[in-house]
């Protein structure tokens, strides 16, 4: 984790946003793996802050799904299971043929222009991590239009849970170029206003980023199983 600069921040509650933001970072960049124990007193040192805001912003984690406190325990970052994996998967595919139709009576030559763009960027990137953040991206752009803010959020708080085990185990959840086609045939739907074939592409590209990470975490089994 980066030490915070907040001596511009006006408020503890800003403050609190401030931590959150940078805790958050970093268990989903692997940073922080599962099960690492969060220190207040640690914490509050090493952003310079009281232990309130640090408190306040672990509430909000929790709250997230990102962190669990048991009483009279500290706190530790919260593991996914396998199946809660596959599960979250499965609902963001749900959400985002929900947002795909909202979106494509809105979408404009400019946001497909842009869309096409960030297809064009992810074909040129080698680095897994820095392909993972084009693509959520992409993925804010497509739905930008629908107006469904709340549910935006979810699905990108959704998508940030299950990242961090793509991030730390992308050497066999890396389809950069088959979803960069995916990306294209979706955007193509779109653009013809075909409402019905852009749903399906949603849900097919998001189930076959399931299949490969539900073969990863075989793999895994299996392979600890053995050792």
């Amino acid at each position: 984790m980066h030490k915070l600069s907040l001596g511009g921040l006006k408020d503890r509650r800003t403050a609190s946003e401030a931590v959150a933001e940078s805790l958050r970072s970093a268990i989903r960049s692997g940073s922080l793996a599962d099960g690492s124990e969060l220190n207040q007193v640690a914490l509050a040192e090493h952003f310079g802050v009281s232990r309130v805001p640090v408190r306040e912003a672990m509430r909000q984690l929790q709250a997230e799904g990102w962190i669990t406190a048991r009483p009279h325990h500290r706190a530790v970052v919260q593991a996914l299971s396998p199946e809660r994996i596959l599960e979250i998967l499965e609902l963001r595919a749900l959400l985002e043929a929900h947002l795909i139709v909202k979106s494509i009576p809105k979408i404009g030559d400019q946001r497909l222009a842009r869309l096409e763009r960030l297809c064009e960027q992810m074909d040129r990137l080698t680095d897994h991590q820095r392909w993972l953040e084009a693509n959520r991206a992409f993925h804010r752009e497509l739905y930008e239009d629908s107006g469904a803010e709340t549910t935006i959020e979810l699905v990108e708080q959704l998508n940030a849970q299950v990242e961090r085990y793509v991030r730390t185990r992308g050497d066999g959840i890396d389809r950069g170029g088959e979803a960069g086609a995916e990306h294209r045939a979706i955007i193509a739907a779109v653009r013809e206003r075909d409402a019905h074939a852009a749903k399906h592409l949603i849900e097919a590209h998001i189930e076959r980023t399931r299949q490969l990470v539900a073969l990863r975490i075989e793999e895994k089994t299996r392979h600890a199983a053995t050792v």
